[in-house]
């Protein structure tokens, strides 16, 4: 439950702390005090979207947290998203900037508006005061029903059933609906598909071959070139310095050699000579390796004037089809791998049509199972509801109605919600037949009856914290004393938050809270605290009206809050 509320430079409030207790309580003060300001601030903290600039002018930021008591289902929530737990406490927290920025947190860990909504949906149900308008919506009927049997997981199973089944039938419809453009589409992908097979390519075979012609075209080049590399590096004529190709004593191998000969000689301990063999020394060991690897190098080096015309004729038809289709000569083997692609995705056969049909069926059976469990629990749960909030019709001065939930269960007219079509119905006078919500009921009755299925399903709602929002509107004198008694009740086994103008309801509660504005020189502030029993009567008297408060009002406003607590 939510057991405090930390506001702090948000609209009219500078900083406000409250906490809050259990069972009913009740929320009053005069028009315009700031009572929405409150409830607008603990949505936001909520999750909910930012709406204009909240923040408190002449403040850089608003910063509002809500702390709650858990249990272990948010426990597991929070364990699975990662964030931290402390004990069996949850803060949620918003801060907001005067650009209109936000940042939210939980347990001191960034989180999103949508995290935030998502954890708050688990913490706390807010009933707003036009509830009874959210009646007259298409789906509101069956998203009432729903709520109320419990049936969140088989909806979500029934509307993934629905979705892949659909998936699948309109794959399979569009492959019945062949098209004379899909045939000839599949023609030239079979005609340039076989173009390709019989070119047979191969990967990274392009790169190769053209390596390799290079290679062939330029055989006695190479050969040449690396014989007298070959030669100048180790294997010229050491005895007859005029037979050297570049007119050195011999080759360069043999030179070295010469040089660390000489230096041998010199017998010098100095480490410039020290350093000089050591390099001589290396430039012979290298350049035997380089002596080596030319070997191996022009071993290998063919002149091949067959496998060159075979080359040059097979890159040739390579290049022609890299032309055709518009890519380089080494992306072909990928193009022709798409084709193909293309092409097996519309050679569907007959077998493979079969088989797609028996998955559209298996898949619609697997729907229709899901379905039929949700509809059996709707028409359950519906009888169940128009008993429970019937009962609370007298005391709603709604003597004489009576509410239906009618439920039309059509497998043809199939959607992701299920089969059924679900409406409330109300017959207001007897005798009179049941008509739709809307056209039956009046505005006052509409008001009474929202009232008594939002108490009805929030008895049942596993949320700890409930808040209802005016929800009183539109009645008085006994029937708001009823109203008061109900969420009384309802308090008992959850918190309940009540915003009212009704003393005949905000005497019914165990705690009490005013909320009242103070103008100031240069500002206005909002301000809200808890009252005492004194403070209670006075307050009491003052929703009861007047120009002016006398005994007598206080001594009804005492006997009011005497039979609510008694």
């Amino acid at each position: 439950m939510l057991v405090h509320l930390s506001i702090s430079q948000f609209s009219l409030v500078e900083h406000l702390e409250l906490e809050l207790k259990a069972g009913m309580t009740t929320i009053t003060g005069e028009t315009g005090a700031g009572k929405s300001i409150l409830l607008g601030a603990l949505g936001l903290a909520l999750g909910n979207r930012i709406d204009g600039n909240v923040v408190r002018n002449g403040a850089e930021k608003a910063d509002i947290s809500a702390t709650f008591i858990i249990n272990e289902k948010v426990t597991k929530w929070l364990d699975s998203h990662d964030y931290p737990i402390e004990d069996d406490t949850c803060i949620l927290r918003r801060v907001i900037t005067q650009e209109g920025r936000s940042r939210g947190y939980i347990n001191g860990r960034n989180a999103s508006a949508t995290e935030l909504k998502a954890l708050a949906n688990q913490l706390i149900d807010i009933h707003g005061q036009h509830a009874h308008q959210s009646l007259m919506q298409k789906d509101a009927p069956r998203k009432l029903l729903d709520n109320y049997a419990g049936t969140r997981s088989l909806c979500q199973k029934t509307k993934q059933a629905f979705q892949a089944w659909q998936l699948k039938l309109k794959q399979k419809n569009n492959l019945q609906e062949d098209s004379a453009e899909q045939q000839a589409q599949r023609q030239l992908l079979t005609y340039q598909v076989q173009e390709l097979d019989n070119l047979q390519l191969v990967a990274n075979e392009v790169p190769e071959l053209e390596a390799e012609l290079k290679r062939l075209s330029n055989a006695d080049a190479i050969m040449l070139s690396g014989q007298q590399a070959l030669t100048l590096c180790a294997e010229g004529d050491t005895d007859d310095s005029s037979s050297s190709a570049s007119g050195s004593q011999g080759s360069a191998l043999k030179q070295v050699q010469q040089a660390i000969q000489q230096l041998d000689q010199i017998d010098d301990d100095n480490a410039a000579l020290k350093e000089s063999r050591e390099f001589l020394n290396q430039a012979q060991i290298q350049l035997e390796e380089a002596n080596d690897a030319l070997h191996n190098y022009i071993n290998k080096v063919e002149i091949n004037p067959q496998r060159l015309q075979q080359i040059d004729q097979r890159l040739g038809a390579i290049y022609d089809l890299a032309r055709k289709h518009q890519v380089r000569a080494d992306a072909l083997h990928d193009k022709w791998q798409d084709l193909s692609d293309q092409l097996s995705a519309l050679n569907f056969s007959d077998d493979d049509m079969e088989a797609l049909i028996q998955q559209v069926s298996d898949l619609e059976q697997g729907y229709l199972k899901h379905a039929q469990q949700l509809s059996k629990k709707r028409h359950k749960a519906a009888s169940k509801l128009d008993k429970e909030v019937n009962t609370h019709f007298e005391a709603l001065a709604l003597s004489n109605a009576r509410l239906q939930t009618e439920i039309n269960s059509n497998e043809q007219e199939a959607n992701s919600h299920g089969i059924d079509d679900i409406d409330l119905l109300v017959q207001t006078n007897p005798g009179m037949p049941m008509g739709a919500l809307s056209k039956v009921a009046s505005g006052g009755e509409l008001s009474r009856i929202s009232l008594a299925i939002q108490v009805i399903t929030a008895q049942t709602s596993n949320i700890p914290s409930l808040i209802f929002d005016e929800v009183d509107v539109g009645i008085g004198g006994g029937t708001a004393e009823r109203v008061g008694r109900l969420l009384n009740q309802l308090g008992q086994h959850s918190q309940v938050l009540c915003v009212t103008h009704q003393p005949q309801v905000a005497a019914q509660a165990q705690n009490h809270l005013q909320v009242s504005k103070i103008a100031g020189d240069e500002q206005t502030f909002t301000n809200i605290r808890a009252l005492d029993n004194k403070q209670r009567t006075e307050e009491i008297a003052r929703m009861l009206g007047g120009v002016e408060i006398t005994q007598n009002t206080l001594d009804h406003a005492q006997e009011m809050l005497a039979m609510g607590n008694g």
